[in-house]
Formats: structure tokens, C-alpha cells, sequence
């Protein structure tokens, strides 16, 4: 599961807004949000913070595992 909080937490400490996630990850804002809620999945944008930076235990677990 993904931890919203410690996600965003980790943003602000760089500077990051959602808007600039979403442009870096190619999705609508509403996404990033989305997903930081734990609404949504999203590969791409957990890919994109893992790629800048974020820690992948903020993150939960990778949604393409195979059981």
C-alpha cells in the first residue's frame, strides 16, 4: 500500500509539487492525487518516483509481482 503521506512529505522536502510528478510521469494531476490517496494504481507514476528518487518503501509493493 502506498504511503500517501510519507510520499508527499518526501515531495515537499524537494521541492515537488503534484503538478510537476504528473508532467514528469505523463499523467493528469488528478492521477498523482488519486494515486497518493491510495485510489488508484499507478505504475507509471510509482515508476517515476522510484526514478527520481523516492523511496520504493514509501511506495508499497510493485503492482506487476506475479503471485
Amino acid at each position: 500500500m502506498v504511503q500517501g503521506r510519507r510520499v508527499k512529505a518526501w515531495m515537499v522536502r524537494r521541492g515537488l509539487r503534484v503538478t510537476d510528478v504528473a508532467q514528469g510521469a505523463g499523467v493528469d494531476k488528478s492521477y498523482v492525487s488519486h494515486f497518493l490517496a491510495g485510489r488508484r494504481r499507478g505504475r507509471v507514476v510509482r515508476e517515476y518516483l522510484i526514478r527520481i528518487g523516492c523511496p520504493a518503501t514509501f511506495l508499497g509493493e510493485d503492482v506487476r509481482k506475479v503471485a
